[in-house]
């Protein structure tokens, strides 16, 4: 064996090994890093036209809303992780605003879809009815215009604006990241086209039920000197009350009752009283996979994601692109029970309960078809 040059000396092997496996590792993740982001420049560079397009004097920017849910038997962290990598550099780029939804416990994310969607039917059916008055009008209404137009110039963009501010209310997509948030999303959708619009929310019903009782224990208190001082009195004309009175006594409890009765079956029936109606302007909803790897068992598989995390950065992503580039289509019976391939990640006492409880996902036509969804590319 000839000698190396210089007077150096050959590795020993545990060198070598350990030089072998450092370079190794690094090499991976290096490569794992640069190729996470070619692939999200590639899906920012598909919708950064739009963020790059001059936007009108009037224009608002497009608004989307992400319901998240923690994943069974794990935290709401991982959800936010999930949306944080794969979907909100593409919103980004794209200029496409969002607001975040979190449903901490269930049936938090269907009360809130359930609310949003009254709340769109009560402003047409108050938008319908001030037009129905205000029609009976016209000819005065338009004269009064002109006059504010004559003596303010800025009317006209004004009332652009206040219309641009009131659309801003109303989201341009609704984005449900796993199948939890997704069928919430739908069922409360459904539950608020047939709840009744005008129906208050159960907090603010309780808060008005403590401001009467507190209202009530006042009136109480003050009242309560004066019934002292009158309580002698009282008892006299009670010891001197005639058998004639009685029974008119009797006779009025008997009425109460019955009146009270009767409005008790009357709220009944309106609150079985069918209010059906879907809003004209209903949001697209779109479903995005979620895979909360965990468990002993799926380390290894763990560590394969970690390594090839650009996959999922290319299949998660082409969901937040197709959204950004708003092109819609009719949502399908095929798209509603989506998130099958999940649940075998749902790993935990409170995961096998939330397998047990769950059931394919479903949704009545008529609302179904009323809804529309984003073109998944990823299914092309």
């Amino acid at each position: 064996m000839s000698k190396l040059p210089f007077g150096l000396k050959a590795p020993s092997k545990g060198t070598v090994i350990f030089c072998s496996v450092l370079g190794t590792i690094s090499g991976t993740i290096y490569a794992s890093t640069e190729f996470v982001k070619s692939a999200r420049k590639a899906h920012c560079d598909k919708v950064s036209f739009l963020a790059d397009r001059p936007c009108g004097v009037h224009e608002m920017p497009r608004k989307v809303c992400v319901y998240l849910m923690p994943p069974p038997g794990d935290s709401i962290e991982k959800s936010r992780a999930w949306f944080r990598e794969y979907v909100k550099p593409i919103l980004v780029a794209g200029a496409v605003d969002y607001d975040v939804m979190e449903g901490q416990s269930k049936g938090a994310v269907e009360s809130s879809v359930c609310n949003e969607i009254k709340r769109l039917r009560r402003e047409e059916a108050t938008a319908h009815t001030t037009l129905d008055s205000s029609s009976t009008n016209v000819d005065d209404s338009v004269s009064n215009q002109e006059d504010s137009y004559k003596s303010n110039p800025f009317a006209p963009v004004v009332q652009d604006v206040q219309k641009k501010i009131e659309e801003q209310k109303h989201y341009d997509g609704v984005i449900a990241i796993g199948r939890l948030a997704w069928r919430e999303v739908l069922s409360g959708v459904a539950k608020g086209c047939h709840a009744d619009p005008f129906e208050e929310p159960p907090k603010a019903v309780e808060e008005k039920k403590e401001e009467g009782e507190k209202l009530e224990q006042e009136e109480n208190k003050a009242q309560s000197s004066e019934e002292e001082q009158q309580q002698q009195p009282a008892a006299v004309e009670e010891n001197n009350m005639t058998f004639d009175e009685q029974p008119k006594e009797e006779e009025h409890a008997i009425m109460t009752d019955l009146a009270d009765s009767t409005s008790s079956i009357e709220k009944d029936q309106q609150q079985h009283k069918d209010h059906f109606s879907i809003p004209r302007h209903l949001s697209p909803v779109i479903y995005i996979p979620h895979e909360n790897i965990i468990g002993w068992t799926n380390i290894p598989y763990r560590l394969y994601r970690w390594i090839t995390d650009y996959t999922r950065v290319e299949w998660i992503g082409q969901y937040a692109v197709d959204t950004v580039l708003n092109e819609k289509r009719p949502l399908q019976i095929e798209d509603l029970d989506m998130g099958e391939s999940e649940k075998k990640y749902w790993i935990g006492e409170e995961a096998e309960a939330a397998v047990k409880e769950d059931v394919p996902i479903t949704l009545e036509d008529k609302v179904r078809t009323s809804l529309s969804t984003y073109t998944n590319k990823n299914s092309s």
